[in-house]
């Protein structure tokens, strides 16, 4: 039963280094493209393609990669810290990344709903 556990496992993290590695060569090729990663979507009643939505940088978008990147930095150092065990996740830490998600998604309904605020406030 040990060495069906152990092929399960081998199989599994060959199963996701070859994900990941099909990933990282469609990146790299240009097949999956990075260029629009931190642009959202705002409503723009003026857009000439007639979609009424415009592409912009979005701040949002930004601040919420960082914040998880630095999750998942944090979770994979306490991994490699100590592999016997999951690490647990701090409340305050958790709450961070709560409120970096929950930012992020009500300014996209803004944008979606009202449109850019600096067209709101001007």
């Amino acid at each position: 039963m040990d060495s069906l556990a152990k092929l399960g496992t081998v199989a599994g993290v060959a199963l996701f280094a070859g994900f990941f590695c099909v990933v990282l060569w469609k990146i790299a090729t240009g097949c999956i493209s990075m260029s629009y990663l931190l642009d959202g979507d705002v409503r723009d009643p003026k857009n000439p393609d007639g979609s009424g939505f415009s592409a912009t940088a979005s701040g949002g978008r930004a601040q919420m990669l960082s914040v998880t990147l630095s999750v998942v930095v944090w979770y994979l150092l306490q991994v490699i810290h100590n592999p016997k065990q999951f690490p647990q996740l701090p409340d305050t830490m958790l709450a961070t990344l709560a409120g970096s998600h929950f930012v992020y998604l009500g300014g996209k309904a803004q944008g979606l709903f009202f449109g850019r605020l600096k067209d709101l406030i001007g």
